[in-house]
């Protein structure tokens, strides 16, 4: 964890490692510092607080669009030998059917 609480990105890491690149912090051994170390005590008590709760607003949708492409799939399945019998598709035309209907 950075000194704001969060984990560091790799961007913070490229610029660290820039500005340690300097030849003025490269005559110092204080001035190279190692990476910033985050104890498994905190990490855990870090991650239990940031995954303790659920963010319904950005949950439900994509709750909802998965139950949508379930239901689609669940009533999709079933009736497609049916279809592909009355319109008379041969076994490669229903795989691309079911190809197509994958893709989308």
């Amino acid at each position: 964890l950075n000194v704001f609480g969060e984990f560091p990105t790799p961007a913070d890491a490229t610029t660290a490692a820039a500005s340690s690149s300097s030849p003025s912090s490269s005559s110092s051994s204080a001035a190279t510092q190692p990476p910033m170390l985050v104890a498994r005590s905190s990490f855990r008590k870090h991650l239990r607080k940031v995954a303790s709760g659920i963010d319904s607003r950005r949950t439900l949708p994509i709750a909802i669009s998965m139950l949508l492409v379930g239901s689609s799939v669940g009533i999709v399945t079933p009736v497609m030998p049916f279809v592909v019998e009355n319109i008379g598709l041969s076994p490669g035309q229903y795989g691309g059917v079911v190809s197509a209907f994958a893709l989308a």
